[in-house]
């Protein structure tokens, strides 16, 4: 569970942060949030008989790391836009 977590965490800073430069970043991550998605889905019904018991903490640890993105984009972006 960690690692998926880990993976959408640096898949949403790093589109955050470069989004703004490389427009292609945010389809890029679409496509890996779809097959991320898509992939739990297939392997909860046919792989896992009973999925793993998590505590609510680090669902709540990723949602409070998330809300820093927007702002990682507003600064970065400023940045990428305001270079010559």
């Amino acid at each position: 569970m960690n690692y998926k977590y880990s993976l959408i965490l640096s898949t949403t800073f790093i589109t955050m942060m470069y989004g703004v430069a490389l427009p292609i970043l945010f389809p890029i991550a679409a496509f890996t949030f779809a097959n991320l998605l898509l992939m739990e889905r297939v392997l909860i019904t046919y792989w896992h008989s009973k999925p793993p018991m998590y505590d609510d903490k680090l669902n709540t640890q990723t949602l409070n790391l998330m809300r820093w993105a927007p702002v990682v984009l507003c600064f970065f972006g400023y940045w990428f836009l305001g270079q010559p």
